[in-house]
């Protein structure tokens, strides 16, 4: 891993953060030292500026539209127009380990987990900084970390855990089994859900906000009762679940229009665009999934709802209408119409922020409850819970009311509910085991074949060239595709 960790050694986080978190700039200095850890105001900027980097990394990525494009395409969301080679080869499910568009998720992933872990030893090294805030940053830094190792090990299967800085151990990092990944993403939120403040707080850390940008303890709670849920532990699913719901003070389901709103009770956790972006007030997924022509030919705007999303919807659902948008192409006869992701609205810019990314909100957390209910038998609480979901989308009760139907309409639901926001539904084929049933249908449709190996995605070739301790996945040795 020598030019991930080449990446990582010397990195400050100078990328321009969030004003409203931070109104002191982080040092601008290409050496982590101590000195950022001299006082709070810097040492919450570097942490908060790890959040602007899940925006819009420093190589230029910006996930909250990326997450959902690469794996809706991947998988049976999205149809894509581009004719961009690394969004062709993810949408035929072709990915080359030398230089596949999913290969910087990993390197982005690596990146950000490394400075996280750089927050932490720099914390625990100061001697300048409150107990109080030490704790604060140091639960949000390990929630970070826990956040990029739960999608790395999900989307590569087994991969190294990182937990420090240290060169000489991180270029010759192995492979750890998925179990024992798991283990340590639980360790981290467990730990940072024993510490992290309840409530959400501004830039000086212990001032509580309504603004939802930083994760409180409950957000850690929640990515937990994911974790959980993935891990087959279901009582402690349905724990944690239990625990960010009934926090009715903070946390309610609101109206569909609602749901991608600012500071909105339904959302656990928000992030905003970096106050360097043009488009300051709102998000990425607005500005690139919504369409105003035609579909277009690069990376951006060029994507509809896959035909089998379309379908998935019962009649009635309000979701259907109210996420869904469309645009009519008249300059063609016949005119054709075009289907995309709008449950972002605004394009770019307004006079106040109205919307920002949602990475964890309350709806999953009933569908998390709902399964693992059903899992451990409480057929009534999974009902209720799916209800709950499903009436907000104007629809009656389920119908499904043994363990084989629940199962099967709580995946549907997820489907419907969850779609395009951080790929819940690709993972959801995996971890359920319906991948290669659903995408032997898929693949031909866009012009792919399927292999059982393809739900797995390749380890970037540059990384196993320089590391003689990493391994490569199944079906991409040598550097080729999974096919």
């Amino acid at each position: 891993m020598k030019p991930l960790v080449a990446i990582f050694i010397g990195i400050l986080l100078i990328i321009s953060g969030c004003k409203k978190f931070v109104e002191i700039a982080p040092p601008e200095t290409l050496t982590v030292t101590a000195k950022v850890y001299d006082n709070s105001a810097t040492a919450t900027s570097a942490l908060t500026n790890i959040y602007a980097q899940m925006v819009q990394s420093k190589s230029n990525n910006l996930w909250p539209y990326f997450f959902p494009l690469y794996i809706g395409l991947y998988g049976d969301e999205l149809t894509s127009y581009a004719t961009t080679a690394s969004i062709q080869q993810i949408y035929q499910g072709d990915l080359n380990a030398a230089g596949a568009g999913t290969n910087a998720i990993w390197s982005d992933g690596y990146n950000l987990i490394y400075q996280a872990n750089a927050v932490i030893e720099g914390l625990q090294n100061s001697k300048s900084i409150s107990p109080a805030i030490k704790r604060q940053l140091t639960a949000e830094a390990k929630f970070i970390r826990a956040y990029w190792h739960f999608y790395l090990t999900n989307f590569y299967g087994d991969i190294p855990i990182v937990t420090g800085t240290d060169y000489t151990v991180n270029e010759k990092a192995v492979r750890s089994p998925q179990a024992e990944v798991y283990q340590q993403i639980i360790s981290d939120l467990q730990d940072a859900a024993g510490h992290l403040n309840p409530n959400y707080v501004s830039a000086a850390d212990t001032t509580t906000t309504s603004d939802r940008f930083r994760p409180n303890a409950y957000a850690a709670d929640a990515l937990l009762a994911r974790v959980f849920l993935y891990n087959k532990e279901y009582d402690s699913a349905e724990f944690e679940a239990t625990k960010v719901i009934s926090q009715t003070a903070l946390y309610d389901t609101v109206p569909l229009n609602s749901v991608f709103l600012i500071n909105n009770k339904e959302a656990i956790w928000q992030l905003m665009m970096p106050s360097s972006i043009a488009q300051t007030n709102n998000t990425f997924e607005g500005l690139d999934f919504v369409l105003n022509g035609a579909p277009l030919t690069n990376a951006f705007n060029s994507s509809t709802i896959g035909t089998q999303l379309m379908a998935a919807f019962e009649p009635g659902d309000l979701r259907k209408t109210g996420w869904i948008g469309s645009y009519t192409d008249n300059t063609v006869t016949p005119a054709k119409t075009y289907y995309f992701p709008y449950k972002y609205r605004q394009r770019g810019t307004t006079s106040t922020p109205q919307e920002y990314s949602v990475v964890l909100r309350l709806a999953e957390q009933y569908l998390i409850r709902a399964e693992a209910r059903t899992e451990l038998g409480d057929y009534t609480g999974a009902q209720a819970d799916l209800n709950i979901i499903r009436h907000r989308a104007g629809l009656p009760n389920t119908i499904a009311s043994d363990k084989t139907s629940l199962l099967a309409a709580i995946l549907h639901e997820r489907q419907v509910e969850l779609f395009c926001e951080y790929g819940h539904r690709w993972l959801d084929l995996k971890r359920t085991g319906n991948v290669n049933t659903v995408m032997q249908q898929v693949a031909p449709q866009k012009g792919g074949t399927w292999s059982s190996d393809k739900a797995l995605w390749p380890i970037p070739q540059t990384e196993i060239a320089n590391d003689p301790n990493l391994t490569q996945n199944p079906g991409y040795e040598g550097g080729g595709t999974g096919s």
